[in-house]
């Protein structure tokens, strides 16, 4: 959901699952065209403990972060194997998303890290967005945000909430996020170094540019072996698995691929990622069986 009230997960709607095959013209970072045509049975789901109900998955220092709204906002730190490719084992790294005991952003939406520009984490409350710029390092010893909060910015101009991932596009990176809801929502591109120092979205120069984008988009992850971006989408609200790619050419000009639609599981897609050697993993917000692993059928 794009909201900090949640719905207890319905563990008895829960179905066998079957993931997303992406094409090779996917693979080949071109429009993805015909990615939605073939279906793969998922090879395997498992709990993911402590993360509340989860909201979107981030990669960084080759480690998997899973993060959500449990008791607080958190953040957790796995491990995954290409050589066990079906489980994730916790590190005992954890972030509480708390400010001096304040639960400051209870209910993430967005992580993502650029070595140049840093981190940026998203939260959702009421339908407002807030992006915050953050020391990652310094949360990671902490435990908590006390002390790495370096800015923190209204996303104003969301309509529905904020969830910041980094893109490139014609060679610049630049922060994207967009809209939760049914219509009328945008993609939209900020500029990372101007979020460095604002308090809100509008400020000048913060704008790059804005498209109209497709409905209930939870989360968003850039893939870098693809050039494209991953809109990670409910088909309804708060319910069912879409996935939607988007890919910018030479002049900035942005693409979708057909919606992917998942008919299983039935439960709230949350978060993707790609993980290597034809695996992904998909979070839900279930409180039960919250991680799925599928398989990518790649280029022979």
């Amino acid at each position: 959901m794009p909201d900090s009230t949640r719905v207890p997960a319905m563990n008895s709607l829960l179905l066998a699952t079957l993931v997303l095959g992406i094409s090779h013209t996917l693979l080949a970072a071109e429009p993805p065209t015909d990615s939605c045509n073939r279906l793969l049975p998922a090879e395997h789901r498992m709990t993911a403990e402590g993360i509340g109900y989860g909201q979107g998955v981030f990669q960084h220092g080759g480690k998997v972060y899973l993060y959500g709204d449990g008791e607080t906002g958190v953040i957790r730190e796995f491990e995954w194997d290409v050589d066990s490719p079906q489980k994730l084992t916790y590190t005992g790294v954890e972030i509480r998303l708390t400010r001096n005991g304040e639960d400051i952003a209870p209910h993430p939406t967005g992580l993502t890290h650029h070595p140049k520009y840093g981190t940026f984490l998203g939260d959702t409350v009421n339908q407002r967005g807030t992006i915050f710029a953050i020391d990652w390092e310094q949360a990671k010893r902490d435990g908590n945000l006390d002390n790495a909060i370096l800015n923190m910015v209204n996303d104003d101009l969301a309509s529905n909430g904020t969830r910041p991932e980094f893109v490139e596009v014609g060679g610049r990176w630049l922060i994207a996020t967009s809209d939760y809801g049914d219509t009328d929502n945008e993609l939209r591109l900020y500029d990372p170094e101007r979020l460095q120092v604002v308090s809100r979205a509008s400020a000048p120069g913060v704008l790059v540019s804005s498209e109209s984008c497709g409905a209930f988009v939870q989360s968003m992850e850039w893939v870098d072996d693809w050039d494209q971006l991953a809109l990670i989408q409910n088909q309804i609200a708060g319910l069912r698995y879409r996935l939607t790619f988007t890919t910018w050419n030479e002049a900035g000009e942005l693409s979708y691929s057909q919606p992917c639609d998942l008919q299983r599981p039935v439960d709230e897609l949350e978060g993707w990622t790609y993980l290597d050697d034809g695996w992904c993993l998909y979070l839900s917000s279930s409180l039960k069986n919250n991680v799925t692993f599928g398989r990518i059928r790649l280029p022979e």
